[in-house]
């Protein structure tokens, strides 16, 4: 079949607005592999939907020539109610204006609802009690009602990929390197995407109850799987976040590559026919997300790093200091663990108790 494009509307929230999403689908409707692929559900982290414009052009010319052997749904911009909160020049589409609440959190939470359904339904054969689990999914998704314009939004996305064999949640950081969230339960199986994309940093958590998009895929697999010992229940789908570096790493440079190795990636799936070449070598090994540290500003003032995002630190080290202009004082900013510097905020000024970068610390798992 030929490429589809949709749109979806979302619910009119205000008096002269309207918003939509776009779709777009690849391959015939039922093909497995499925893979489902949006960016920008934290709206100002833009890298993504630079990508999936990239993506979408090689997805055409792939299903035009029949090379599409699955099926591929891809969401260029999944969160375009964020898109419209700009405030003096500035987008502000990591929270609902609205509501404050982070538009990555709170994703219909699946997990009883499916598991009452399929209890004493399960079998021996583990693909049949996926197929089952996906039906259980969509129905329990097609029966709820949401009003509001963002929740609605968060149920339409689950409902385009609750039946997903691949799930990619493209986003950016202010400044970063391109790393990887991945719920153990798709660990080591997601190392094949990590070595595609050159990710330079994979942080594996157990699944987040707060119901970010990732976790409302894996921990409903992760839990039915404990809650039913006696039965095979594979993991359903792999879900991962890809964090494309920065907010304004939207240049050729990196966007055309990080398309063409997802194209790969897809090809390397089975979603798509042809040749992906050979996988690159790891460019990092995996940590825990348990590791992982968040700074916050011990004083308000300008923060002045020592050396470059991406350095080694050592713990008790200080690899940056924050200027107090006022006073002249400098007080260093040190490492609470050794790990890689591999994120922080573009804007070099921060209030005391502000979060103003991240390091990995080194909790490394193992393969």
């Amino acid at each position: 079949m030929t490429h589809r494009k949709e749109h979806i509307d979302l619910p009119v929230a205000s008096l002269g607005t309207r918003r939509r999403l776009v779709v777009h689908r690849f391959g015939t409707p039922g093909a497995r592999p499925k893979a489902y692929l949006h960016a920008a559900l934290h709206a100002q982290e833009l890298p993504g939907v630079v990508v999936l414009d990239r993506l979408v052009a090689r997805l055409r010319e792939a299903d035009a020539a029949g090379s599409v052997a699955g099926e591929v749904v891809v969401v260029p911009f999944a969160n375009p109610i964020g898109l419209s909160q700009q405030i003096m020049m500035e987008a502000q589409g990591r929270h609902d204006l609205d509501t404050g609440r982070n538009y990555n959190r709170g994703f219909p939470d699946l997990i009883d609802e499916v598991a009452d359904a399929v209890d004493g339904r399960l079998a021996g054969d583990g693909a049949r009690n996926v197929a089952l689990i996906r039906e259980a999914m969509a129905s329990a998704l097609a029966a709820r009602r949401d009003a509001r314009e963002a929740d609605v939004l968060k149920l339409t996305l689950l409902r385009l990929s609750c039946d997903a064999d691949l799930v990619l949640d493209l986003h950016s950081a202010w400044e970063a390197l391109l790393h990887l969230f991945v719920t153990d339960l798709n660990w080591p199986g997601a190392s094949d995407l990590a070595r595609q994309m050159g990710a330079e940093a994979v942080l594996v958590d157990r699944g987040n109850r707060m119901m970010t998009f990732k976790s409302a895929h894996a921990l409903l697999w992760k839990e039915l799987a404990a809650r039913f010992p006696d039965r095979p229940v594979p993991p359903g789908s792999l879900a991962a976040v890809v964090e494309l570096r920065g907010q304004r790493d939207v240049d050729d440079r990196f966007t055309k590559p990080d398309a063409d190795n997802l194209f790969r990636w897809l090809q390397r799936r089975g979603a798509v026919a042809g040749d992906p070449g050979p996988l690159p070598p790891p460019a990092c090994e995996p940590r825990s997300a348990d590791g992982l540290r968040r700074l916050f500003a011990a004083e308000g003032g300008i923060v002045i790093y020592r050396g470059a995002l991406g350095d080694r630190v050592r713990e008790g080290r200080a690899f940056a200091h924050i200027l107090d202009p006022d006073t002249g004082r400098r007080t260093a900013v040190s490492a609470p663990a050794d790990g890689l510097l591999y994120a922080r905020r573009s804007h070099r000024f921060a209030r005391k108790g502000q979060y103003f970068a991240a390091i990995a610390g080194d909790t490394f798992v193992e393969d």
